[in-house]
């Protein structure tokens, strides 16, 4: 069926959740798009898919920018998938020092001193060599600093305390969307970075979608492949309904 766009579907983005679609919508579709900002995956990997490496935005509903490191190359898709994923970001107090580090509980070292650690909200005060201890603080971090080999904790009591190390055992997840020009779209970001979409996962703007850890809601509802499953199907189901008018 003749269409006026360059691609079927463009799918944006380095999450894996992209190269899964990637692989299912080549299958069903002759033109397909995969732009990474990093080239992770290799150019002949998935039959019939064309890649381009570089950062993507937006420039209307249906038409992309990915600035290359030959230049912008301007395309068109009728359908777009936004897969950027997330990166974890650390509390705003969290400095970057040799002393604060970031290690799930289970890695936390009995050899220390004594160290902070902190989980969402909850701070522990934890110490002791041979016995550890704990002592969970009721309040929350508000500010570190260097002080001669340790770390002063200010916490939003007004108290402080010195410790060996801080130790984050949980960093926030934060949407990779701030690059793709999301305006130009009519669509916003929620204030972790991530889209909201309904129960087929497409975003506020027809024809564009969105899977994998970029999600904000309804990301917790079904796993990564029942998302690429419901994406899928919505495009085909569009599809049929435009091949039967």
């Amino acid at each position: 069926m003749f269409s006026d766009y360059d691609y079927d579907i463009a799918i944006l983005g380095n999450d894996p959740a992209g190269v899964l679609l990637a692989q299912k919508a080549c299958r069903e579709f002759a033109r397909v798009v995969l732009i990474e900002e990093s080239g992770f995956v290799s150019d002949d990997c998935i039959a019939g898919l064309s890649h381009l490496v570089g950062m993507a935005r937006f420039e209307s509903e249906h038409c992309i920018v990915c600035e290359t490191e030959q230049g912008g190359i301007s395309i068109t898709a009728e359908h777009i998938v936004i897969a950027t994923g997330s990166t974890a970001v650390g509390p705003r107090w969290m400095i970057d020092h040799s002393q604060v580090i970031f290690a799930e509980e289970d890695d936390f070292s009995e050899q220390l001193n004594c160290f902070i650690a902190v989980d969402g909200n909850s701070v522990e005060l934890v110490s002791g060599k041979e016995h550890l201890s704990r002592e969970t603080i009721a309040s929350s971090i508000i500010g570190l600093s260097d002080e001669q080999g340790q770390i002063r904790v200010f916490l939003a009591s007004g108290e402080s305390t010195l410790v060996d190390t801080v130790v984050v055992s949980q960093l926030e997840q934060r949407g990779r969307t701030s690059s793709l020009n999301l305006e130009a779209v009519g669509l916003f970001a929620d204030d972790r970075g991530c889209l909201w979409c309904n129960e087929n996962y497409e975003t506020w703007a027809n024809g564009i979608y969105a899977i994998g850890n970029v999600v904000g809601y309804p990301s917790t509802e079904c796993t990564i492949e029942k998302q690429i499953e419901i994406v899928m199907n919505s495009i085909l189901a569009l599809r049929t309904a435009s091949v039967c008018v």
